[in-house]
């Protein structure tokens, strides 16, 4: 169906003797092609209370790369850092400061986040 319009375009403009667009195709694949390869990111916040990590559990897909912050809203803690052990990240939590952890998960499951001590945990839920 699009050959025979394209051919009915080319027909036409020499008849008129107007220029044929013969790119128009190609450009709109292309176009196609390049927003097929934009790769979204997912993002996810969780402060530190007194109360733990909140939210404890964040949901993640796999496969997608993730943004995670972090951020110690409180100072009598031992939770001065934060630990993602499947992934190999330990960063510090200053007070008051976001941290952004960014990672790809690459399998599915629970994965257990922590404070440096391991008494504090959250879980991330990769499905």
């Amino acid at each position: 169906m699009r050959i025979k319009k394209l051919l009915m375009a080319v027909c036409v403009a020499l008849a008129v003797g107007a220029p044929v667009p013969i790119t128009a195709g190609v450009q709109t694949r292309r176009n196609q092609r390049a927003k097929a390869r934009v790769v979204k990111t997912q993002s996810a916040s969780v402060e530190l209370t007194e109360r733990g990590y909140e939210p404890s559990g964040v949901r993640l897909r796999r496969g997608v790369p993730a943004r995670v912050t972090f951020t110690r809203k409180v100072s009598a803690t031992c939770a001065t850092e934060v630990m993602l052990p499947d992934y190999g990240i330990r960063r510090a939590l200053p007070l008051d400061e976001p941290v952004t952890v960014e990672f790809t998960p690459k399998k599915s499951g629970d994965f257990t986040f922590s404070c440096g001590m391991g008494m504090v945990k959250g879980s991330l839920i990769v499905r």
